[in-house]
């Protein structure tokens, strides 16, 4: 008779295979409207923010400036994205959508926000404000380890097998 695993254990296994399953629908549906998830996210934060630096998009994205530039590159060659300096700071570059990006933007958006709430539809209010308050706590304790640098460390180590 198989070993029933740790609740800890499953949880991250579920969550494992829940992030796999939404990836892939989500890939399947950027793929439609011709964008990756990094020109996407750069799409909306410029449509919903306005204009702003690389290095403030790449901290509301959670990536560093140099992962941005290629994706930043594609959608200036793609007419998408203008970059403008400063004209008071010419040191400092802000990135703009074009009127075929918020176009782009405008047309994009919706079908990824309706894919993504697909994923949510089996939840009702009060099972999806419970998952989103578990996903939040978790979050935070795994933000604050990592900014302390400290990993999280196991009484007894366990092996994963997949199941």
């Amino acid at each position: 008779m198989p070993q029933e695993r740790p609740p800890q254990t499953a949880a991250w296994i579920a969550l494992d295979r829940v992030h796999s399953l939404m990836s892939r629908q989500l890939q399947n549906t950027m793929t439609d409207y011709d964008v990756t998830r990094p020109q996407y996210s750069v799409l909306r934060l410029l449509l919903e923010s306005g204009p702003q630096t690389a290095n403030a998009l790449s901290s509301s994205m959670g990536v560093t400036p140099g992962n941005l530039t290629g994706v930043i590159d594609r959608l200036e060659a793609g007419g998408y994205l203008a970059r403008q300096r400063d004209p008071s700071d010419r040191r400092c570059i802000y990135l703009s959508l074009t009127p075929a990006g918020e176009h782009k933007a405008r047309e994009i958006i919706p079908g990824i926000r309706g894919t993504v709430a697909s994923f949510f539809a089996a939840l009702d209010e009060a099972q999806l404000a419970a998952f989103l308050s578990s996903l939040r706590a978790l979050e935070a304790a795994l933000d604050t380890e990592e900014s302390h640098d400290t990993p999280s460390k196991q009484q007894t180590p366990e092996v994963v097998t997949a199941s």
